[in-house]
């Protein structure tokens, strides 16, 4: 079974704090060979990564969610370190507005040793989007309120089917060979003239889904792509009793609300504003909700 390894490097809000730096999602699918991708960028990300014992030069693309300062200024920084390390093979970058990822990598005399290629990210539709696509997952955005441009992204892990030895054996298969192939692809085979339905045969492992909503306050697109998450990596900016929809960010309330009405398996609280300094006092107002974790910067989580 593959694995999926995701680690916080950043937990802060707008300010990063000695505890707390700006907000970046690594994100590894651990299979016959590793996909690695980022979820923002913000300011000394790549150092993060050092921290964190994470290659730079294995991402194959990122995805920033907004144009805010705190989730993309590590993006030169970044782009420039791979070019020292000579990388020769593009980089993919997903954003809303995509077209700003030029100007920001114009802003000096950056390393270009490599192509950077920027993918616009819709913006105003209430669907998912698929933006890439392997043989065994997806990952697709959807448009989420944060008074600029924002989105939040989706890793969606393709539904396994694997096939029962057993039954096939009763059906008369044979214990391997190509027909096994065949018959995952059309959903049904012949054999000695009789018809075997894949169904017949086999079970379908559930694929993982992972979220992560970026800057936004709770909205109808952010809980239709959460719902049945097996985790969501969530703003939660934060802990008052006090409303704070002006600010366009997810208060715990929001949250505790949200997750009572869908069902996600573990949320990570995270983009935690600077204000708040202790954070044994956040644990304990999320004690009573074991569906809740307070983010920390280098936390690793498998799914």
């Amino acid at each position: 079974m593959a694995k999926i390894e995701v680690t916080i490097l950043g937990s802060s809000a707008g300010i990063p704090t000695r505890q707390r730096a700006h907000p970046a999602i690594f994100l590894a699918y651990k299979d016959r060979e590793e996909f690695c991708y980022l979820f923002d960028c913000g300011e000394g990300t790549q150092r993060q990564m050092l921290f964190a014992g994470l290659n730079p030069m294995k991402l194959r693309e990122i995805f920033i969610t907004h144009w805010h300062g705190d989730h993309y200024l590590g993006l030169p920084g970044l782009i420039d370190t791979m070019g020292f390390e000579n990388r020769k093979k593009s980089l993919t970058i997903y954003a809303p507005e995509a077209e700003r990822i030029r100007k920001i990598l114009n802003w000096g005399y950056s390393l270009k040793r490599f192509e950077v290629v920027p993918i616009d990210v819709p913006i105003k539709t209430k669907e998912v989007t698929i933006l890439l696509e392997t043989e065994n997952f997806k990952i697709g955005s959807i448009p989420v309120e944060h008074g600029i441009p924002s989105v939040a992204y989706l890793f969606l892990e393709k539904d396994r089917i694997k096939v029962d030895k057993e039954k096939a054996k009763k059906m008369g298969l044979p214990s391997q060979g190509i027909i096994y192939r065949e018959i995952k692809k059309k959903g049904e085979v012949i054999f000695k003239n009789k018809k075997i339905k894949l169904k017949e045969i086999s079970s379908v492992k559930k694929g993982r889904k992972i979220v992560y909503s970026g800057d936004t306050r709770v909205c109808e697109n952010l809980i239709k792509l959460a719902k049945g998450a097996d985790l969501l990596i969530q703003d939660c900016t934060y802990f008052d009793s006090g409303e704070f929809k002006e600010y366009e960010h997810a208060s715990l309330r929001d949250i505790t609300n949200m997750v009572e009405k869908i069902e996600v398996k573990k949320v990570i609280l995270t983009h935690i504003s600077r204000r708040y300094k202790n954070p044994k006092e956040l644990r304990r107002q999320i004690k009573d909700y074991p569906s809740l974790v307070l983010a920390e910067d280098f936390m690793k989580i498998i799914i």
